[in-house]
């Protein structure tokens, strides 16, 4: 008799979790499987925990099927899987805040859904709008800490904001974070963040570990060791900054009158208090134990006691004066998630520093990007707290070759070489060294040429390139329904787990087996441009495609409509009157307006509408000829299944619903790009194209009122 191994709901779980972790990218089952737990088990059904709506919308979209087919496996019986928002702490060493309180679901009436519509494949692949913010006081603590702790920083702050998106405060505000996607953030792997977090690193100034000791786990009731858990400063005034502010406010009189010396302070201009560009930190500054410094506790230091009433409001606005706490460089998501990494922290937080120098005038339209930086690569290096400005010089090629290198070089050398010429390359796709200038004491000055916008990613730029010649390929080819159609067959996981070149090449022979062969051919011509075995490559390519393709395709009819979203409607509406089930061109339908006697010679006579669809498309587009319907029933009967031929047959032969979009793009300010459309009505007027569609039977959905039918 064979033994039967029973499994407890909580062993199923992690068997259910171990199988997944096996089966998942590593970025997706970190973000999403394993923060999950089991909160309950009755009625035969799985009560999954999720730590929020979102993460409970994409295991209920992806995982259910497969997590209930392998459970019934596992408790050899049915079984169900449920997804809750839950409000149970996680309990690994990794979480660095504990959260507090959950939002409560919203009701489905108080709930609107929205998407975005990209408008270039850059776009899609940068998300512009989607931005961090790094006070631009902290460019001031850079010869202090260094560029990488101001990134650790700026990406802790990120992902507060990110987790208590939409809490209503209570006191406190703690919330829970992955250290995974700090490291994201910041551009380091784990070890480097957590070498960051060690007592009496730079971090001190701007966050301190709160001490904990153990609390009871929620699953089991038994005791457990807390959560790492961290409180942030806001706005640390640096110390050198500090030493500036106590000189100020002393010789001001502070402490015989602190009104009079604070509202000084506050009308005078911040560079005659404080050290600009940078204040370089004092000698013994690598001995000082890292502590919380504001405005407000030096002047509370100063006068020796608390502030209250207007002393508090006047500290305050001076606080405000001081740190620019409105002012703010913006920093995209792309910029971190894919330039940090890369660049490294010091030759990133460059680029920054350069970007905040740069400016839009909105009332004259002047663009400055191009900035002088005094006093050479020392300055740089001073302001980014890097002790050797050799470094700096290395991120950009020589401005003068000083002799020659030797012929032969180590290996080290060579490898060395290598990532300075990478590097060079890289960081020329944000500054341009454009010009020089030598003052009176032989010191360098450096005019940069600043990109004020990120680039695309070498990775990215090739997925641009091949995705907008697949695009163009498909048109020109008249495949586009084939190629949604394609895309439409893609399933959701179809793509996550291609890794290794040899499943990359079986995965494609197996998604174009069923193209046509043009299709085939276009798709293999864009793929062979791929580097399929990058990380991330071919899913992001098909996630582009299914993105425009998704693209919305409702129309709004009034003035205001947006002409973009004509070049993307396949206007099914506009040709149902005249197509048959199939979206293909119907003779019968076409021939409604005929005479009796000519309908019914004609469907005996011709054995599809293309023939017919041909010359009213050339009567159309020729100015003499006043009615090209009856121009096409005069033609068939002379030459019953001859077509127009040339371009008006190719453009009879394209899907009903395609010419109607050349018909309505012709009425926006985006001409049609079809080059058959171009050959005959580049240079007809508009009212002979209102006649083309009147006489196929399109119901164009272009609202007179626009204005666009006249010439």
């Amino acid at each position: 008799m064979n033994a039967v191994i029973e499994f407890s709901p909580e062993k199923a779980w992690q068997a259910a979790i171990a199988n997944l972790e096996m089966d998942m990218s590593r970025a997706a089952f970190s973000t999403w499987v394993k923060p999950t737990h089991l909160v309950d088990f009755s009625d035969d059904t799985f009560v999954i925990g999720c730590i929020n709506a979102y993460g409970r919308e994409w295991l209920e979209n992806r995982l259910t099927t497969t997590l209930q087919r392998f459970l019934m496996g596992v408790m050899n019986r049915e079984v169900k899987v449920r997804f809750v928002v839950s409000d149970q702490e996680i309990g690994d060493g990794d979480d660095l805040f504990q959260e507090e309180d959950l939002d409560q679901e919203d009701s489905e009436d108080n709930v609107i859904a929205l998407d975005v519509h990209f408008s270039s494949i850059r776009n899609f692949l940068i998300e512009p709008s989607r931005v961090v913010r790094l006070p631009v006081y902290y460019l001031r603590w850079l010869p202090y800490v260094g560029s990488q702790t101001i990134f650790l920083i700026m990406a802790l702050w990120q992902e507060y904001y990110l987790a208590s998106s939409g809490k209503e405060r209570k006191g406190s505000c703690k919330v829970a974070v992955r250290a995974e996607r700090i490291c994201q953030w910041a551009g380091i792997s784990r070890a480097q963040f957590f070498r960051l977090l060690q007592p009496g690193s730079s971090l001190g100034w701007f966050a301190r570990k709160i001490d904990t000791d153990h609390e009871i786990d929620k699953r089991s009731g038994r005791a457990k060791k807390s959560s790492n858990k961290y409180e942030l400063f806001e706005y640390p005034l640096t110390p050198g900054d500090a030493e500036d502010l106590k000189t100020f406010l002393l010789a001001h009189g502070i402490q015989d009158s602190p009104q009079t010396a604070l509202q000084i302070a506050i009308n005078t201009n911040p560079k005659d208090i404080l050290q600009y560009p940078v204040r370089l930190p004092q000698e013994d500054f690598g001995k000082m134990i890292p502590h919380y410094l504001t405005v407000q506790d030096v002047i509370r230091e100063l006068i020796g006691h608390r502030l209250d009433g207007e002393l508090g409001t006047l500290a305050d606005q001076l606080a405000g004066r001081l740190l620019g706490q409105g002012d703010f460089i913006l920093v995209t998501w792309y910029f971190l998630r894919n330039w940090l990494p890369v660049l490294g922290a010091d030759a990133a937080m460059f680029i920054l520093i350069l970007r905040n120098l740069c400016y839009f005038n909105d009332e004259t339209g002047e663009i400055r990007d191009e900035v002088w930086i005094e006093g050479g690569y020392q300055a740089i290096a001073n302001r980014l707290g890097i002790n050797n400005a050799r470094v700096v010089a290395n991120w950009l090629p020589a401005w003068i070759e000083r002799g020659k290198r030797k012929d032969e070089l180590s290996d080290r050398t060579v490898d060395e070489f290598s990532r300075r010429q990478r590097l060079q390359e890289f960081l020329a796709l944000f500054v341009e060294r454009i010009d020089h200038r030598i003052n009176s004491e032989g010191c360098y000055s450096w005019k940069f040429k600043v990109q004020r916008v990120d680039p695309l990613t070498p990775q990215h730029r090739t997925i641009q390139q091949a995705v907008s010649s697949l695009l163009v390929k498909s048109e020109d080819y008249r495949v586009q329904d084939e190629l949604d159609s394609w895309i439409t067959l893609l399933g959701n996981g179809c793509f996550e787990t291609v890794k290794t070149e040899p499943k990359v090449v079986l995965r494609l022979s197996d998604l174009t087996k069923d193209c046509s062969e043009t299709l085939k051919g276009i798709l293999n011509d864009c793929f062979a441009t791929l580097d399929l075995e990058a990380k991330g490559c071919f899913e992001t390519l098909l996630k582009i495609l299914k993105s425009f393709k998704d693209s919305p395709k409702e129309k709004d009819t009034s003035s205001t409509q947006d002409t973009s979203i004509l070049l993307n409607n396949p206007t099914n509406q506009s040709v149902a009157a005249v197509t048959d089930s199939s979206g293909n061109w119907s003779l019968e339908k076409l021939l409604a307006r005929a005479d009796k006697k000519n309908r019914e010679s004609f469907l005996d006579q011709e054995k599809n509408a293309l023939p017919f669809v041909s010359w009213i498309i050339h009567g159309a587009s020729q100015a003499n000829i006043q009615n090209p319907y009856s121009l096409a029933i005069a033609k068939l009967k002379e030459n019953p299944g001859i077509g127009a031929g040339g371009a008006s047959e190719r453009l009879a032969a394209l899907q009903p619903r395609n010419l109607a979009r050349l018909i309505e793009q012709s009425f926006t300010f985006y001409s049609p790009t079809d080059k058959n459309w171009r050959m005959l009505f580049a240079d007809v007027k508009r009212d002979r194209i209102r006649l083309l569609a009147d006489a196929l039977g399109l119901v164009l959905e272009i609202g007179e009122e626009t204005g666009w039918m006249s010439n």
